[in-house]
């Protein structure tokens, strides 16, 4: 096991994304279930699996074979083997050479030997090289990118909610790729508002000029959440703006489409219809539109308690639900 040791930092592995990726396939493991035990976040474990981050902090490396129930030189990057030089062949000597008196000895020019074969080995290597720098051009400079009818980025957010409760608001994001999209989603944040929750998770450095923001790799249909609240005393409409900047061959950005405002009142955001309860299909559609990985942002246990309980009424003084049982 080959160690890295960064000036004043952890120490480093090298570890086979291939091989991690491999092996908790095999085991039928989610990137979700792996990122839960090593701490971390699924995107996170995307980078590992397709070699953006080779190198991670060995805690996280033996976090990560034990998830995979494996041990840690199972997932390590294995080093390439050299092979012993054998462009230089032994000289032999023929047996029993005969050298014909009669005839003149054979001349031969060294020199220019040396250069007919550096010649044709030139041209050789060209002869292979040229087709993959003519691929790599294309697909550096005339690539085109992903159709946009192939990538759409929607928001879904309730038409009501309660100032000073907790307003989720989802992103979908549907489209698929040969490889892994660099991409940036930013949402514009309405004034005055706070930002409760995220999932993914971001930093508070991708929190900047009343906005946030992911930022990372994609290839596959993804969700996107966060939860925001307006002051107690909001009364009025919140708009919603974002856009997604993804990078191919050239950078696009695609506006977010779907639900654009909320308005504050009286119901609960998952009360679609606003008869003062959490129906059977009201609560089935909140667990459609999300997995576990976002049920602590969306508070599913008052959910839940609402949606067993005989109804509910939203108590402005004491900025409360009561559940009628």
């Amino acid at each position: 096991m080959s160690d890295e040791m960064y000036p004043g930092g952890p120490v480093m592995i090298r570890i086979d994304g291939a091989k991690v990726r491999r092996i908790r396939e095999q085991k039928g493991f989610t990137q979700l279930y792996i990122a839960t035990a090593v701490e971390v976040t699924t995107d996170t474990v995307s980078r590992w699996e397709n070699k953006r981050y080779p190198s991670i902090k060995q805690e996280n490396g033996t976090r990560l074979a034990e998830a995979l129930e494996v041990s840690l030189e199972e997932i390590l990057e294995t080093p390439p083997e050299i092979a012993p030089d054998e462009s230089t062949p032994a000289r032999t000597e023929p047996e029993n050479q005969t050298i014909d008196s009669t005839s003149p000895p054979a001349t031969t020019a060294p020199g220019r030997r040396a250069s007919r074969i550096s010649i044709k080995t030139a041209l050789l290597l060209a002869l292979m090289v040229a087709p993959l720098f003519a691929v790599s051009f294309y697909f550096l400079f005339f690539q085109e990118n992903p159709p946009l009818s192939q990538i759409t980025v929607s928001r879904t957010v309730s038409p009501h909610f309660i100032a000073g409760q907790p307003l989720p608001v989802f992103i979908h994001f549907s489209g698929s790729a040969d490889q892994p999209i660099s991409f940036i989603l930013r949402e514009n944040l309405p004034p005055g508002t706070r930002v409760l929750s995220t999932a993914p998770e971001i930093s508070d450095k991708h929190k900047k000029n009343k906005s946030i923001q992911w930022l990372g790799t994609i290839s596959s249909p993804t969700l996107f959440l966060y939860t925001i609240a307006t002051p107690e005393t909001f009364n009025g409409t919140v708009l919603l703006n974002g856009m997604l900047k993804i990078n191919a061959s050239k950078p696009i950005e695609i506006d977010i489409s779907g639900d654009q405002s909320s308005t504050a009142g009286l119901h609960h955001w998952a009360d679609k219809d606003r008869d003062n309860r959490i129906s059977d299909e009201e609560i089935l559609t909140i667990y459609d539109l999300a997995d576990a990985s976002h049920y602590a942002a969306m508070e599913m246990d008052l959910l839940e308690e609402i949606w067993l309980g005989d109804g509910y009424l939203w108590q402005p003084d004491k900025q409360q639900f009561l559940i009628r049982e």
